[in-house]
């Protein structure tokens, strides 16, 4: 990894993160994978994660240590519905194409939800929507970026990189589609 960015891994309700840093910026979120580049997207069974505290280690600058602190306090508010929008600065790395889909969903509101078709066309490139959804797929700010608000045209969940058990989860948890707890 590049020395101008810092790795930092968290656990909370939800599961293990890596938070990638550069200086104060947070520029990477992500679920932990394995050895195998398998993502690990499973709910934390330790009940005493739900708060989970961010613990910096020494290894870190003040200014990246305060960013963390943020970072981890706004994702566990976030995932526990307490909080809708993320302030914690950041910095976005991709192809112009890619920044230009990733800033289009961080427009998408709490709540709701956009297509593929929709995207690509609000960043001038109707028909794109593969290119759009290939743009999401490589997402470095997953939440940050809400690309788990994007649904194909007929309404379904269809790809996501952390699978569509948790898309779902995010969904009904912003209330943009009903529980299906709810339904039974």
């Amino acid at each position: 990894m590049d020395e101008r960015f810092k790795e930092v891994r968290h656990r909370n309700m939800w599961g293990q993160w890596v938070f990638r840093f550069e200086g104060a910026n947070l520029c990477g979120l992500s679920y932990e994978s394995d050895k195998a580049g398998n993502l690990q997207a499973i709910p934390s069974e330790v009940k005493a994660c739900a708060g989970a505290k961010a613990m910096p280690d020494a290894s870190l600058s003040r200014k990246t240590a305060a960013a963390y602190k943020k970072a981890a306090a706004e994702l566990s508010a976030y995932l526990a519905g307490k909080l809708r929008t993320f302030t914690i600065p950041i910095t976005i790395i991709g192809t112009d194409f890619q920044v230009e889909v990733w800033e289009k969903v961080r427009e998408i509101p709490y709540g709701e939800t956009r297509t593929f078709r929709q995207i690509a066309e609000a960043v001038g490139h109707p028909g794109a929507e593969r290119a759009v959804g290939n743009a999401l797929h490589a997402n470095p700010l997953q939440i940050i970026i809400p690309c788990h608000r994007v649904i194909s045209s007929n309404g379904g969940l269809s790809g996501y990189v952390l699978g569509t058990d948790i898309k779902r989860r995010l969904l009904c948890m912003e209330g943009a589609i009903q529980n299906e707890l709810e339904l039974e």
